[in-house]
């Protein structure tokens, strides 16, 4: 239970820091209140917030090394990511709040934790003897 409650940490660290980052990356965007342009949106919202999911899920597998209790496991790692990803859709970052941005939204959060349950197979791969990552 201790390494649940350490990926869920280092996942919320993680999306912390993240959302940090894209908040300002936001705010840094055309002054004036101008809505993002196409461009920026992909590059100071999507990306990044792919990058973020990403990133939670593979941080929170290195923790939660125990990979022999699939569930545990799954449950340990996407745990935070799909809270995030409920906050999110339910408060929207850059202001947007139309249903095609909220969709958008929880498309590049599920690809982003699939990418990291992807990357999270890749590391771990081979190391299933010892029920770990590294």
């Amino acid at each position: 239970m201790v390494r649940v409650l350490g990926a869920w940490g280092a996942a919320l660290a993680v999306w912390l820091l993240g959302f940090s980052i894209v908040a300002r990356l936001a705010a840094g965007a055309g002054g004036g209140g101008e809505p993002l342009s196409d461009l920026d949106r992909i590059l100071r919202l999507d990306l990044p917030w792919i990058l973020v999911s990403v990133s939670m899920v593979v941080v929170a597998g290195a923790v939660q090394r125990d990979r022999t209790r699939r569930a545990r496991w799954l449950a340990s790692v996407l745990a935070v990511p799909l809270l995030a990803l409920l906050a999110g859709v339910a408060a929207p970052v850059g202001g947007d709040a139309d249903a095609l941005s909220a969709v958008l939204y929880v498309a590049e959060g599920v690809a982003g934790a699939a990418g990291g349950l992807a990357l999270a197979a890749l590391f771990g791969a081979g190391r299933e003897e010892l029920g770990g990552y590294w």
